[in-house]
């Protein structure tokens, strides 16, 4: 039975929506959430990408990441005080000749405010974020750019190129962000972006995750890690907003 055209453009409309405040679905979970086949779904991501409203990537959709997710500019003064002290935590970490993987986002950024003042002798700092290259340049800390294609809106390096150098790497600490964290571990919207950390993650002896309160709770479309990975949670988040959400504490830096 031929699906009139209006049908069709409110299910595209729906999709669009839906990515825009999901960020990005997997195929399979489209497919669930309008109740459609895989072809029909292919055929409006397509029409959807054609037309500007989306992005698709490997096995889903993404709502732009560079152009619909707020910059790193805009979301750079957002909470700064609180960022900062979710980043001092990571300071007795940082060992003399030690090397820490600073991820793209802004509360990772805090810990790159805090390095010229700590004065943490033959530390190495691998980033993907420019930001923090620009940061750290001239401070005296020994900086390194995994390379890779750059999201100018959120100023930060990403894809294989830069997945395989940091492969090559053995850090000693990863610090990174997260947009959200349930029970199930801890989630960002970007695939490129978490494949990026994963690489860092895999080659660390230490992982930090350093997210504000309103991220508990949250989850979106790509997952990180679970709890099982043994990330290392840091947050300003109370203790009962934990316990609401099933998050393990024992998994928390204290």
């Amino acid at each position: 039975m031929r699906v009139s055209k209006n049908v069709v453009e409110a299910r595209r409309q729906l999709l669009a929506d839906l990515l825009q405040n999901q960020r990005y679905l997997p195929l399979e979970q489209i497919c669930i959430r309008l109740s459609i086949s895989a072809a029909t779904a292919r055929r409006d991501l397509s029409e959807l990408e054609r037309t500007g409203r989306i992005r698709r990537t490997p096995g889903g959709a993404l709502s732009d990441f560079s152009d619909k997710f707020p910059s790193f500019a805009e979301r750079l003064g957002r909470d700064s005080d609180r960022k900062n002290a979710l980043a001092r935590q990571v300071l007795p970490h940082l060992l003399s000749g030690s090397t820490v993987y600073i991820d793209g986002g802004t509360t990772p950024f805090a810990l790159a405010r805090l390095l010229p003042e700590a004065e943490i002798p033959g530390l190495k700092v691998v980033t993907n974020s420019l930001p923090v290259v620009e940061l750290l340049s001239g401070s005296g800390v020994s900086l390194h750019i995994p390379g890779g294609n750059l999201v100018a809106r959120q100023s930060l390096l990403i894809g294989e190129r830069a997945v395989r150098a940091l492969q090559n790497w053995k850090i000693d600490v990863s610090v990174l962000g997260a947009e959200g964290v349930t029970e199930a571990g801890f989630w960002n919207s970007a695939p490129e972006v978490v494949a990026l950390q994963k690489a860092a993650m895999e080659n660390s002896k230490k992982n930090f995750v350093l997210v504000t309160a309103e991220k508990i709770g949250h989850r979106t479309g790509a997952l990180l890690a679970s709890w099982e990975a043994g990330l290392r949670l840091i947050t300003d988040a109370t203790a009962r907003q934990l316990a609401t959400e099933n998050i393990p504490t024992t998994e928390m830096e204290k």
